[in-house]
């Protein structure tokens, strides 16, 4: 990332060249050398993460979605089934500076875990940082698909902002590990650590402490591991960026499965603007490639995508090996 995070940097070409490969024939890369994200600020947001999950049950009833920050069934929250009919058993401490604001209807103190841990101030710091590395990147994914300049700047870097106006998450998650009595509960109940989807937003950083992670590529041959890199963090595709690229860039499938050890993940959804107009951009569509993809504002794509997850119509189609519901959804209102 010191070449993509210095737009001068020798090697940027290059580099740009190998993360336009990786996502288009893996899906995803790591991003190493990371410097606002170094080693030892990651492992104090695990062990953040880690006090965050071992609040007592009452406490995390208290902040619980609907309208909190946390859901796991321990406190009576299931994960939303992204494949109909699937179970979960993944929680989660979400933080998101457009849901989750400091003033007006939010109340932290009543959604968020007690003052004393300062939840919003160590989420807010972490946000900032990758906000920092997702500004490069947006600028870097521009760059590597060869977009005209004015249309690079007006569609990606600043309908994405990078100052909290977008419509991105932080997510905390804990995966228990399924030993012992639970064990036998979470076979009949639960089928996956997550159950398989594409994120909704532009593309997502995700870290992990452990394996359980897979990806399927965009071949679709089959799931394949996802390693552990300690210091490095994953990229990924999401829904909004294949829309914009008319499929050239498509979003990454990924599953967590359930594990008989304990894992915990950092997950960073980075989305644009919640008026954003995503649709196929003229450089992408051609009379060999027609526009494959319906115009939506980033508010609209999340809030029915959500909405459909609420109603268990999923958002991934179950098979083998499975496809995107959200990815491609037809869209009669983009939602101006």
């Amino acid at each position: 990332m010191s070449q993509i995070m210095a737009s001068n940097h020798p090697g940027r070409t290059s580099a740009l060249t190998q993360m336009r490969n990786a996502l288009t024939t893996k899906g995803y890369f790591y991003a190493s050398n990371v410097d606002c994200l170094p080693q030892h600020y990651i492992e104090s947001v695990y062990a953040f993460a880690r006090q965050l999950h071992e609040l007592p049950v009452a406490e995390k009833r208290r902040c619980a979605r609907p309208n909190g920050t946390y859901s796991g069934t321990d406190a009576g929250v299931e994960e939303l089934a992204y494949e109909a009919g699937s179970a979960s058993t993944v929680r989660a401490w979400d933080f998101s500076r457009v849901r989750f604001p400091t003033s007006g209807q939010f109340r932290p103190e009543v959604h968020c875990p007690s003052s004393g841990l300062g939840f919003h101030d160590f989420l807010d710091d972490l946000y900032g940082r990758q906000d920092r590395l997702a500004v490069a990147l947006m600028t870097a994914f521009a760059e590597m698909l060869e977009l005209p300049r004015d249309t690079a700047g007006d569609t990606f870097s600043s309908c994405f902002l990078g100052d909290g106006h977008d419509m991105g998450t932080i997510r905390l998650l804990h995966y228990p590990a399924a030993t012992s009595s639970e064990e036998a509960r979470k076979r009949h109940e639960a089928n996956y650590g997550i159950s398989p989807h594409t994120d909704f937003e532009a593309f997502t950083l995700m870290h992990q402490n452990a394996p359980g992670l897979q990806f399927l590529p965009p071949n679709g041959a089959d799931w394949v591991d996802a390693p552990v890199r300690e210091e490095e963090f994953v990229v990924i595709v999401g829904d909004i960026l294949e829309r914009f690229t008319n499929g050239v860039l498509r979003a990454t499938p990924h599953r967590v499965l359930q594990t008989a050890h304990e894992r915990f993940s950092i997950i960073r959804f980075n989305a644009m603007a919640p008026e954003t107009l995503v649709e196929p951009l003229p450089h992408f569509v051609t009379d060999s490639r027609p526009a494959g993809y319906t115009p939506v504002t980033m508010r609209k794509h999340m809030e029915t995508t959500l909405g459909r997850l609420e109603l268990g119509l999923g958002a991934w189609e179950k098979g083998q090996p499975g496809r995107s519901l959200s990815a491609s959804f037809v869209y009669d209102d983009p939602g101006l």
